[in-house]
């Protein structure tokens, strides 16, 4: 019997999958292994100089990195479901934006001290339609191992990333997903605007250390 976690996880890809189409293979493109090895660069090097950074410099650093990485634009909309295809192309472009400057936020918030961490990509296994899943460790200073699973997608030749399993099991997209569209349902666009905006706000103004 599937645990609830693989179920989530399951229904999560096919979601992906029933609104796009497959992309091209491109052999040229970078392996999904290789570009998570680069943002666990990334994320370290942020780390180590995350105070002389300060939180703008650590999201100034991620910025492009993050925004070539990722697939922003797939992520928001399966973030809001169903009511994307009510939204005009404004308001996705909005969103889009939005989301992607949220997503980076959190990096650059969280990933802010240096105690002695290493990352470890573990195995990069092939998941269904087409999406690779990358399992990697976060190995904190004590020695006990964090999981930190991504999952990619290839889009236009080029290996992103869609979800982020936290602990190897809990989907980050399908918690996005529950907030946004209940947000959504409830109190509409406007208001998942000006929370998403709030938070970018609450991410900008960090408690360091």
């Amino acid at each position: 019997m599937k645990s609830a976690a693989q179920n989530l996880y399951l229904g999560l890809c096919c979601l992906v999958f029933l609104t796009l189409t497959p992309a091209p293979a491109d052999a040229e493109a970078l392996s999904p292994r290789d570009r998570v090895g680069a943002l666990n660069a990334a994320l370290l090097d942020v780390m180590q100089n995350a105070d002389s950074l300060g939180y703008e410099g650590r999201f100034n650093r991620l910025n492009p990195l993050l925004s070539e990485l990722f697939d922003f634009k797939l992520m928001g909309r399966i973030a809001v479901g169903a009511y994307w295809k009510a939204l005009d192309q404004s308001q996705r472009d909005q969103l889009i934006d939005a989301f992607g400057h949220l997503s980076i936020a959190t990096f650059a918030a969280r990933f802010n001290g240096y105690s002695g961490e290493t990352f470890e990509v573990v195995s990069a296994e092939k998941s269904i339609r087409n999406t690779i899943l990358v399992k990697t460790r976060l190995i904190k200073s004590n020695g006990e191992p964090v999981a930190l699973n991504y999952l990619t997608r290839q889009s236009a030749g080029v290996w992103r990333i869609i979800d982020i399993f936290l602990d190897a099991r809990f989907s980050e997209l399908a918690r996005l997903r529950a907030d946004y569209t209940s947000v959504m349902r409830r109190e509409g666009f406007e208001v998942l605007l000006k929370t998403i905006k709030s938070r970018i706000t609450e991410y900008s103004e960090p408690r360091e250390g």
